[in-house]
């Protein structure tokens, strides 16, 4: 009775009977196991609670984690779902035979049966000691037929379902970093990024920098992914991401469209002061012309000089043009091609020290 009511009062050791067919030949319908508390491993045949003490199951274990097994029944014709290591509460070590316990049991029933009908039908009293035998192995009986059996079928156990989905992509500011998060992220745990790789104008750019930092997969791009898109004849400002990551269930396939836009250099008048930002993430070479004009003695303006220069502007950066204190007034004009236009930007700035 002990054993019996093991899995109520955490007991170590625990009896139960099979009352199902999913681990024939290894074990039968009305076989008694014993099992006990401690470690597992593949192979074993453990007991799982379900939706309650009373209904387990057992099954084999055939893979497991640190923190999920996965079993299954030796005449099923595939693996149960995973379930938390929680769940598995007893390892079978001995297995009892339908054939030696049913028989010899039924045998003392009928043999106690018939000396009580014997004695009931000689009208002697039925002494005590024969009642307790007798409601003994009832009361034994009825526990192990009706209250703690293990059963393969009818079984439902709630288990979550692995989940994953893309809240959000992104590039950084700077254009270096390509950014997927992910979120509801259930039953699953990121390991690695097996490979990643950037398909941009044709081509394939395998990232040096990839990484995963919480839920969220971060690849480094390349500066030639950006060159190449620039130095292609239709101006491209899209490439893909492409990505296999390794979870502890499996493997997560993605592929992410990025898309930006080429623009104007960015050009303003600060303090007598011409500022000249490229947003692109491309340099840009730019020739620049410093024209001054001074007043006659009429008023009128003349051209009196004009310097010019050339230089290459940097991804995200910014340069200065600061006109001499010659004449009365200057303009700064810039020349530079984007995507194969000519474009040209004037500014009027008076001369520093005006």
């Amino acid at each position: 009775m002990l054993l019996a009511l093991a899995r109520f009062i955490d007991f170590p050791l625990s009896m139960s009977m099979v009352a199902g067919k999913s681990m024939e030949p290894h074990l039968l319908v009305g076989d008694l196991v014993l099992s006990v508390k401690g470690n597992y491993d593949v192979g074993d045949v453990v007991v799982i609670g379900g939706v309650n003490k009373i209904n387990c199951i057992v099954h084999r274990i055939v893979n497991m984690t640190e923190e999920y097994v996965i079993t299954k029944g030796d005449a099923n014709p595939g693996p149960d779902g995973p379930i938390g290591r929680d769940h598995v509460l007893y390892k079978v070590i001995y297995v009892i035979p339908r054939l030696l316990w049913i028989p010899p049991l039924l045998a003392v029933l009928l043999f106690i049966g018939f000396r009580y009908l014997k004695e009931l039908i000689q009208g002697a009293e039925v002494g005590r000691t024969l009642i307790t035998v007798v409601l003994f192995f009832s009361i034994l009986d009825l526990v192990y037929m009706s209250l703690i059996p293990i059963y393969h079928v009818h079984q439902q156990i709630e288990l979550k379902k692995p989940n994953v989905q893309l809240r959000s992509i992104s590039i950084s500011d700077d254009f270096r970093f390509f950014t997927a998060v992910y979120t509801n992220v259930e039953v699953l745990r990121f390991i690695r990024v097996n490979w990643a790789a950037i398909n941009a104008a044709g081509r394939e750019f395998i990232p040096e920098n990839v990484s995963i930092d919480g839920d969220a997969l971060v690849v480094g791009i390349p500066n030639e992914v950006y060159e190449a898109l620039y130095a292609n004849s239709s101006g491209a400002s899209s490439f893909w991401v492409y990505c296999d990551i390794a979870l502890d269930k499996g493997n997560l396939y993605g592929y992410y469209p990025i898309t930006f836009s080429w623009r104007k250099l960015e050009v303003n008048v600060v303090n007598n002061t011409v500022l000249i930002f490229n947003p692109n993430p491309v340099s840009l070479n730019a020739s620049f012309e410093i024209q001054y004009y001074d007043l006659d003695s009429f008023g009128r303006l003349y051209h009196v000089r004009t310097n010019k220069f050339n230089t290459a502007l940097h991804s995200l950066s910014s340069f200065t043009v600061r006109p001499e204190k010659t004449g009365v007034t200057c303009y700064v004009i810039l020349r530079y091609v984007l995507l194969n236009q000519n474009v040209m930007e004037s500014r009027k700035v008076n001369p520093v020290g005006d």
